[in-house]
């Protein structure tokens, strides 16, 4: 574990790394895990440096700066875009770095993020905790955002198949978004899977959102495969229901999940956990049973959350 490790500009990045793989989370501005990549290999986040961001009226803008951080739903046009540009408190336990945001001064909400990568193998757990430091009880989803490196696909699996009339009951809620275009070409629906493929020549979004009880989604970028894991959990969850968002432009692809609405007392905090795996050299043979196979290969050598 290195601390004031210089990236993209920045000075200060605790990184962390096992046999196979190295993350950096940044101590200038988030939190923000900024990359997790192959020892040596090509970042499978998104980097995208501080530009003239988006305007907010907290007297700075809101940049991208890509990565994974964590937000909490429903989306508002101002309260979610606090401008995450202060330096943060982080400490250390053994192979565990927690990385502290200062208190959200609209909000009186407080992030942090709990990563631990092990000694060997890509697996890396992130615990996600909103804190309330405010006067009042806050209803929220957290929901933790991965930015992900332009050129890939991100693949998202359908509930189990079921022939008419075995099952007449619906499986799940599939919500779409002003902008949505199911004939968009960047969607791709299968019996098994939905893909949406990042294009860099397509400036319009796109999004969907989903109850995903498989407990699961995935990028592909070339032979690398990132999966991320997480738990269905009870409750009611914001956007109409969902645990899982997708949304995609010319820049990245996001992999969101969301736990299910919270409310937390002044005082209090809740905490949404996922788990990361990265897989190289992976053969996706052809069409969707070809990724199908490989992607069940792969997801065999993960650890649900919870276990």
């Amino acid at each position: 574990m290195n601390l004031h490790v210089p990236y993209l500009g920045f000075p200060n990045h605790v990184r962390l790394a096992s046999d196979t793989v190295e993350l950096l989370l940044s101590t200038d501005y988030g939190p923000r895990i900024i990359r997790y990549a192959p020892l040596g290999g090509d970042n499978i986040l998104a980097e995208m440096p501080p530009g003239a961001g988006q305007p907010t009226p907290f007297g700075e803008p809101w940049h991208p700066y890509g990565g994974h951080r964590l937000w909490h739903a429903p989306e508002h046009p101002e309260r979610t875009y606090w401008p995450d540009n202060r330096p943060l408190a982080s400490s250390m336990d053994g192979d565990t770095v927690t990385v502290v945001q200062p208190m959200e001064e609209n909000t009186r909400l407080q992030k942090s993020m709990r990563v631990r990568l092990g000694p060997r193998g890509s697996e890396v757990r992130i615990v996600h905790r909103i804190e309330n430091q405010g006067a009042f009880d806050v209803e929220l989803a957290l929901w933790a955002l991965t930015v992900m490196a332009a050129g890939g696909t991100g693949i998202f699996p359908q509930s189990p198949f079921r022939p008419f009339p075995e099952q007449l009951t619906p499986a799940r809620p599939l919500v779409l978004w002003p902008y949505t275009r199911l004939h968009d070409p960047r969607w791709t629906f299968g019996d098994h899977l939905f893909l949406l493929r990042q294009d860099p020549q397509r400036s319009d979004p796109q999004k969907i959102g989903f109850y995903n009880e498989e407990g699961w989604i995935a990028y592909r970028r070339r032979d690398v495969l990132f999966v991320k894991r997480y738990a269905h959990l009870p409750g009611p969850h914001a956007d109409f229901g969902c645990n899982t968002e997708t949304f995609t432009n010319a820049d990245m692809l996001e992999l969101e999940t969301l736990s299910p609405l919270v409310r937390i007392a002044p005082g209090g905090w809740a905490e949404h956990e996922e788990r990361w795996y990265l897989f190289t050299g992976i053969d996706f043979g052809e069409g969707m049973e070809g990724m199908e196979a490989a992607l069940n290969r792969a997801i065999a050598l993960t650890n649900p959350v919870g276990e």
